[in-house]
């Protein structure tokens, strides 16, 4: 790539040379002798309305022009509209008499009208109201034989309207018009014509490079690329546009004409021209940045747009100059740290030395004008953007052609990386078949095996008694899955209700509920021993707690419950109960005496901490004592219904649950769980429940009389 590139700039180079040489040849030099009228110039400022009787009658107050530079009337009247009379005098030599002469004034900004000895010869440009500027062209009077004095005297009178950087030849000079007017299209040529070519060729490259992007999105450098040619030819029309009609024909007015080539077109140059910089090392701007250059895009356009006169634009443009500055700026900030990475350090190397010849050119501008500022030179900075565009289309059709030859290659080996590809697919797809046929049997196994679970888990749980003595009981169990982590268990003898149980395991799935079955035979016989043994509840949960650690080894579940025994009071009527807590949620209890449902905390004066299957860990378990009259309703639950959460993320906690025991205590137990079921799947009805329910309604009923079992449903027992 680095010998290609350099192959080409040397091309491009010589070219450029060639057509230097070309342009230099063909303006052969006048060799004629000439009336030069530089040190001859007097200036007079007057008003609109003057005219050269005003100029005559005022000779006296004529001054001299010193100064020499192509700003000159700028520097001596001062910014913003002025119209000024211009006069010089000269002789005719002998060997120009008794022929027409003609004046030629390189440069003379802005309007201007020119009288020779009194007698009105011609005019360049217009005067308000429908101001027109002369722009870059040079001027040709010609002097016919009447108006001329072939001995004595000729005055010229030239009144001006100057505006903006007026100025006015000091290299004018007056020949034969047989010579003086090629010299006048020579100069011409160099101020004005010499870019019309080049505005045609930055036409065709913007329609290319669009073209190319539009077939070729992923290109933006073609985009910003084409849009900077486009824009740039529009401000170069500035250069020629008095060679065009529509312009020297007042169709476009020449303010609006000059914010459409002098000054929005070079905006929106700087900003695709820094976006072109980053986008050709395939970077972009920061979405912050993009915003911030966009609107000093917008702002520069829109103001410039809304100025109503040519002296508002010379009054900003500092300022329009200083945004540019900073579009710049952000470009290249950009460029340089790209350069230090050293694996972008090869493109930014390319990218700077495609501009060089841009470069080199500004110089060039700069130090022609600085050492001469009485002669009036080509751009040669637009010359110089020439050649690098030139430079960047070679690059950039370099970069496209790769990119063509690699999808080219692409295209040609598809076929084979297609069949390869489906040849692979179909081996990886018949291994997938198996896999899946494997799995599915697995799954179904597996959806065997939980089903099964299932089954043995809820026939290992105790079945709600409805034929226990003084006692009305209900049940609501509901596993979030084929197993649960919950598991609850009622102690009897001889239909009497000694306890129950209601347990947590933490966890979910086939771990939690084996460690549910593991545990409820520990908890039933433990409780059955310390019954008999009238060990208080949290006692008989510490000795749980000893033997499902030891029992379950290393599984990591734990879990939390509550163990109530009873003691019916051999008098009738009520009964005396422990309840045992393991950090489970308190229980409820309401109280058909008082009307009051409150939660039942531990009483016996002790700290409390801990919970089941906790390994080396310290546990105090509570324990409550109270009583249970008829009416009294104990409620049991888990953690799955009292931090449910709905929708709203809201949690269905026990206050409703409360409210519900308090206003249906007159209910059976049945009747009661079952308003309680509707109402949380009311409140989690556009939400995932995600834990395991249970609830046990206990409520104590002097009306149940213990009866004997059937055998059916002894059967369905065992």
């Amino acid at each position: 790539m680095k010998s290609l590139q350099n192959k080409n700039n040397k091309i491009l180079y010589i070219l450029s040379l060639i057509a230097s040489l070309f342009i230099l040849c063909s303006c052969e030099p006048n060799q004629e002798p000439k009336i030069t009228l530089g040190d001859s110039f007097w200036y007079w400022e007057a008003d609109a309305n003057s005219t050269p009787g005003d100029a005559m009658k005022h000779f006296a107050d004529f001054k001299k022009l010193e100064d020499k530079s192509t700003s000159n009337l700028l520097n001596v009247l001062g910014p913003g509209s002025r119209y000024v009379w211009v006069r010089a005098q000269f002789e005719i030599p002998e060997y120009y008499r008794n022929q027409p002469l003609g004046l030629v004034i390189p440069y003379l900004r802005f309007a201007g009208q020119v009288y020779c000895n009194g007698s009105f010869i011609s005019q360049y440009g217009n005067f308000p109201p429908n101001e027109q500027s002369t722009l870059f062209k040079a001027h040709f009077f010609s002097f016919p034989l009447n108006v001329l004095k072939q001995e004595g005297q000729n005055t010229i009178l030239i009144k001006i309207y100057a505006q903006g950087k007026s100025g006015i030849s000091s290299h004018s000079f007056i020949q034969p018009a047989r010579f003086a007017y090629p010299a006048f299209e020579v100069i011409n040529f160099h101020h004005t014509k010499i870019y019309m070519p080049l505005t045609g060729s930055l036409l065709l490259t913007f329609i290319l490079y669009m073209c190319f992007y539009l077939s070729a999105r992923n290109f933006t450098e073609f985009k910003d690329f084409a849009f900077l040619n486009i824009f740039t030819a529009m401000f170069v029309l500035i250069f020629f546009a008095t060679e065009l009609p529509v312009y020297t024909g007042g169709t476009i007015p020449f303010l609006l004409f000059t914010k459409f080539t002098l000054c929005i077109p070079v905006y929106f140059m700087v900003y695709f021209a820094t976006a072109f910089a980053v986008d050709f090392h395939h970077k972009s701007f920061s979405l912050p940045l993009r915003i911030f250059r966009i609107s000093i895009l917008t702002f520069q356009t829109l103001l410039t747009a809304g100025i109503p006169s040519y002296n508002g634009l010379i009054k900003i443009a500092p300022y329009m100059l200083a945004l540019l500055f900073i579009q710049i700026l952000t470009a290249l900030i950009y460029i340089i740290k790209l350069f230090i990475k050293k694996e972008r350090r090869a493109q930014t190397l390319y990218f700077v030395l495609a501009m060089i010849p841009f470069i080199t050119a500004s110089l060039i501008d700069v130090i022609a004008r600085k050492s001469d500022e009485s002669e009036v030179y080509p751009y040669y900075s637009i010359f110089g953007w020439s050649v690098t565009t030139i430079i960047f289309i070679i690059m950039l059709a370099i970069r496209f052609s790769r990119t063509y030859k690699r999808n080219q290659r692409l295209t040609n080996h598809l076929q084979e990386e297609v069949d390869s590809r489906t040849s692979e697919l179909k081996t990886a797809n018949a291994r997938l078949n198996e896999l899946n046929e494997q799995l599915e049997k697995d799954k179904k196994r597996l959806v065997a095996d939980l089903e099964m679970a299932s089954i043995v888990q809820k026939n290992f749980f105790s079945h709600p008694a409805q034929n226990l003595k003084n006692w009305d009981i209900s049940t609501w169990y509901e596993p979030l899955s084929k197993v649960s982590g919950d598991f609850y268990d009622y102690f009897t003898y001889n239909n009497v209700l000694n306890g129950l149980s209601i347990f947590d395991v933490s966890g979910h799935g086939l771990s939690a509920s084996l460690v549910t079955m593991l545990s409820k035979n520990i908890i039933s016989g433990v409780f059955q021993k310390g019954f008999r043994n009238k060990v208080p509840a949290s006692k008989i949960l510490s000795e749980i707690n000893t033997l499902i650690i030891k029992e379950k080894g290393d599984i990591q579940n734990y879990m939390t419950g509550l163990l109530c025994r009873f003691n019916e009071d051999r008098r009738g009527g009520f009964c005396r109960a422990e309840l045992g807590n393991a950090g489970h949620p308190y229980p409820l209890k309401y109280s058909a005496e008082n009307k009051e449902i409150y939660e039942l905390k531990c009483n016996d004066g002790k700290d409390h901490y801990g919970a089941i299957g906790m390994s080396g860990i310290q546990v105090s378990f509570a324990q409550s004592n109270f009583t249970m009259k008829d009416g009294d309703i104990l409620v049991l639950f888990t953690d799955g219904i009292s931090e449910i959460n709905n929708s709203k993320g809201e949690q269905y906690g026990t206050k409703d649950l409360m409210q519900i025991v308090r206003q249906n205590s007159n209910k059976t137990s049945a009747e009661i769980l079952s308003i309680i079921k509707d109402h949380v799947k009311d409140f989690t009805k556009d939400s995932k429940i995600d834990d395991d329910i249970t609830v046990i309604i206990a409520k104590r009923d002097s009306s149940f009389k213990a009866q004997q079992t059937e055998s059916g449903e002894l059967l369905e027992e065992l």
